[in-house]
């Protein structure tokens, strides 16, 4: 249900912005409370977006995020006209991609029992809006309490699509799903017991298992197919500067993916890394064991004497000179 008009003060509130140019495109989330806490997301698009579209997914995302934080009701910000006018079905949207994104907003917001949705200004989405610029530009280097997440493909792709490309499998997120959304437990009871204790860091979105880090922001969970891809393309794709292992991991981390083996394969990933093995320092130590030697090279310093008297030789010799290395 919406409200277009009275006072009251939601618990939750989002803020959201989008930015498309020349550099990329991106999104910036602030999900908050009236307490104060609040978490703080920069979303970076692998594809092209329209400057609509690149507002729409940070709508979506942002609502995603509150969902899993738990919020039932939610007061939203965004500086797009258009984009709130068509959620409030002021504005009618034509374009097929247009469509297809306000049908998932609005499918989002009747998750909520309450929420309000406000077109405001550029000036009072002053932060979103600066998160949504960093974030289509890409940079390396962020605040430990603003996660950095990469979308690698439209919200509005069918999730069939992306198991085609990047299956889970059985692997480590799949008894963690079975108990989260089937209550299905192993039948050890130790290991029941763990995989509780486990869970409760976890959640379930859209399909997806989700960890929430240290800084409470969403990580998302995948399986060693897709965590050898994105290792790799954060490494040396077109935003990679061949980190080292440990920065690698960070930085995977700051872009809102996790799986437990993330620090070994990081290490892993830039050991293997054929170009940072060209322009890597050169190995000085030697291959075997070096031993002691006296001198540099044979016979590099001779050692003459003299010795005698011996038995008188031919030719009447008492004394031998000797010469040794």
């Amino acid at each position: 249900m919406m409200e277009e008009q009275g006072k009251k003060i939601f618990k939750w509130q989002l803020r959201v912005d989008g930015s498309s140019n020349t550099h990329g495109s991106g999104a910036g989330v602030i999900v908050s409370t009236s307490e104060g806490d609040s978490v703080e997301c920069a979303l970076h698009f692998d594809f092209k977006a329209t400057n609509n579209q690149a507002e729409y997914e940070a709508l979506i995302a942002g609502l995603k995020i509150s969902i899993v934080l738990g919020a039932d009701e939610v007061e939203i910000f965004n500086d797009s006209q258009v984009v709130v006018n068509q959620v409030l079905d002021e504005y009618q949207a034509r374009d097929e991609s247009m469509i297809t994104y306000l049908e998932l907003a609005k499918e989002l917001l009747e998750r909520f029992k309450e929420y309000r949705i406000v077109h405001v200004p550029r000036e009072e989405n002053e932060k979103a809006d600066a998160l949504a610029k960093l974030a289509s530009a890409m940079i390396n280097i962020w605040p430990n309490n603003i996660s950095m997440i990469r979308l690698l493909q439209p919200s509005i792709v069918k999730t069939k699509e992306v198991g085609a490309v990047f299956g889970e499998g059985n692997s480590w997120i799949t008894p963690i799903k079975e108990y989260l959304v089937n209550d299905i437990l192993p039948s050890d009871p130790l290991e029941a017991k763990r995989l509780k204790y486990r869970a409760t860091r976890y959640s379930v979105l859209n399909g997806k298992l989700y960890k929430r880090g240290y800084s409470r922001a969403l990580q998302r969970c995948v399986g060693p197919e897709e965590a050898e891809g994105i290792l790799k393309s954060i490494h040396s794709g077109n935003y990679g500067n061949h980190a080292g292992g440990a920065s690698l991991a960070h930085k995977t981390l700051r872009q809102g993916f996790y799986w437990p083996t993330l620090f070994a394969d990081s290490k892993r990933v830039a050991a293997r890394c054929e170009a940072c093995q060209k322009i890597a320092n050169n190995i000085r130590q030697p291959p075997e064991l070096l031993q002691s030697i006296t001198s540099p090279w044979p016979f590099a310093m001779w050692g003459i004497d003299l010795i005698g008297p011996m038995p008188t030789a031919t030719g009447g010799a008492k004394h031998a000179i000797v010469a040794v290395d």
